[in-house]
């Protein structure tokens, strides 16, 4: 995970800089230059209030395609953040293998079938003959 970090004025949005994947949790962090402590901090995305946080830090949890936007903060007293773009990537498809040590049960039955078939094709015309040809 990469943080940008803006300083053009006294409060400051950390967020995160590439894209996050769909279903991961993002968490927002306002503090003031000045005073690194945590704050309270109102949130907003894409310019609309969206909670209060008296730590200073949000997080969004099991985000989604919907979340992606302008983000910014505001600490009373401090003034208002730059704003920062969020990206939601989809997650890629889990591609699941399954391997198995036997055979299914039909190759199984099909080499049953086929090794009986080569006995009694060899051993069958040598059986017949050593009974035929045995003297009395």
């Amino acid at each position: 995970m990469v943080n940008l970090t803006v300083t053009g004025g006294s409060v400051i949005l950390q967020s995160p800089v590439l894209p996050v994947m769909e279903g991961d949790d993002v968490t927002l962090l306002c503090q003031t230059k000045t005073t690194p402590s945590n704050l309270p901090a109102a949130f907003y995305k894409d310019g609309i209030f969206i909670g209060h946080q008296s730590s200073g830090n949000m997080t969004i949890q099991h985000v989604s395609r919907s979340d992606e936007g302008l983000y910014k903060c505001d600490i009373s007293g401090h003034g208002e953040s730059p704003s920062s773009w969020i990206t939601v990537t989809v997650k890629p498809p889990t591609i699941v293998i399954l391997t198995s040590e036997a055979p299914p049960p039909v190759l199984t039955l099909l080499h049953f079938d086929f090794t009986l078939m080569c006995y009694l094709v060899v051993f069958s015309p040598l059986f017949i003959s050593t009974l035929l040809f045995e003297p009395l």
